[in-house]
């Protein structure tokens, strides 16, 4: 009999704790006074009331020391309430109990309110260690702490999945030169997971005029057959990627880029680049680019076999070269590439373009081109 009294008064409790009302949440730690969740559902109710919640969450961990949720709930309420000593030791005992990341980031974020840099890094490194997934809060906290360099080299000792978020952080931050070792390193023995972040960091570098670190990079993807292609030489005649046209790009690193100009049907790569032209594209307009990587005052010569509906028409169509000049600011290199040039730059931007020439009509129809080589001259 005594034993089905306390089943239904528990149930009882169960019901008003989970109600919307405070007066039922008050009612039900008073039918269970030893349940941890109905003092921590009551807490909840008089936070969202504007009351205070902390002896509620000091009685849910009375009712049970031993659960680490409780013990990060009452620490942040005390710290709220300036009361840094239970703040402090109850994160502590939450990290003692638990083997999960957030009492430990919890506890880096706490000592880095505190201005205590050191015990931030030394929990930030704990909370990085068994981190299940995204780790930006974490790094969020290091990069306030921690110069470039430093950060770059912590990185270097995280697992491949913290590593490129290192990486990405890094490049967001706009310190890209600060994780060269770092993305070198993901890309010799990372896996395809690690590709967003490793051609995001080519792109920023790339953007930026510089070629050094991305073909590093970049062939290291193609040695190990992460990227379907040829590794590069701008010095040694292979500066192009792709350029049979026969994989389909992926509009990153020194892979194509389609611009998907308007009256421009979609550009196809089938061994052949083909495409159409409507008719009522612009009269100036980008079909596809890429980053090529020179070398510096060499000559070089560019070949390609074009075919178009309107041959006459096509006059208009034509490569294009730019380079950086005085930072990240492109500008066109004057001249018939098939006619040779001299490269200005490290890295350039070597584009097919549309352009019509003055007096003609727009290029109608389909065109394509193969055989596009870029030679350096001996």
């Amino acid at each position: 009999m005594l034993a089905a009294y306390w089943t239904v008064r528990l149930a009882w409790a169960e019901r008003l704790s989970a109600s919307s009302r405070l007066e039922d949440r008050r009612r039900a730690v008073c039918l269970a006074p030893l349940d941890a969740t109905f003092y921590n559902r009551l807490a909840e109710k008089l936070e969202e009331t504007g009351s205070d919640p902390l002896p509620s969450l000091q009685a849910a961990v009375a009712a049970d020391p031993q659960n680490p949720q409780w013990r990060m709930s009452l620490a942040q309420q005390a710290e709220l309430a300036g009361d840094l000593t239970a703040a402090e030791q109850n994160l502590l005992a939450a990290a003692r109990l638990s083997r999960l990341y957030q009492p430990r980031y919890l506890l880096a974020g706490y000592y880095f309110r505190r201005g205590n840099a050191d015990l931030c890094i030394r929990w930030s490194k704990a909370a990085l260690a068994i981190a299940p997934g995204n780790v930006t809060p974490v790094l969020n906290l290091l990069g306030r702490l921690l110069d470039p360099p430093a950060l770059a080299a912590e990185g270097l000792l995280q697992p491949p999945a913290i590593a490129r978020q290192f990486l990405s952080f890094l490049a967001s931050q706009g310190q890209p030169a600060a994780a060269a070792g770092l993305a070198l390193r993901l890309a010799e023995t990372g896996t395809g997971q690690d590709l967003p972040a490793l051609l995001g960091y080519a792109n920023q570098l790339l953007a930026e005029g510089d070629a050094q670190d991305p073909v590093e990079l970049w062939n290291a993807l193609c040695t190990r057959r992460l990227l379907p292609y040829d590794r590069l030489d701008a010095g040694g005649g292979r500066p192009l990627t792709n350029a049979d046209f026969r994989h389909l790009p992926i509009a990153s690193g020194f892979d194509w880029h389609a611009e998907g100009a308007g009256g421009l049907s979609q550009v196809r790569f089938e061994g052949v680049l083909r495409g159409t032209f409507s008719g009522d594209q612009a009269d100036d307009c980008v079909v596809v680019w890429q980053y090529v990587p020179l070398q510096p005052g060499a000559r070089y010569r560019l070949l390609q076999n074009l075919h178009a509906d309107d041959p006459a028409s096509a006059a208009g169509l034509a490569w294009r070269l730019f380079y950086p000049r005085g930072g990240p600011v492109w500008v066109p290199l004057p001249g018939d590439l098939t006619q040779g040039f001299r490269a200005p730059a490290e890295v350039a931007r070597l584009a097919l373009m549309y352009r019509r020439v003055p007096g003609s009509t727009r290029l109608t129809g389909d065109f394509s081109i193969t055989g596009l080589r870029l030679e350096r001259d001996p």
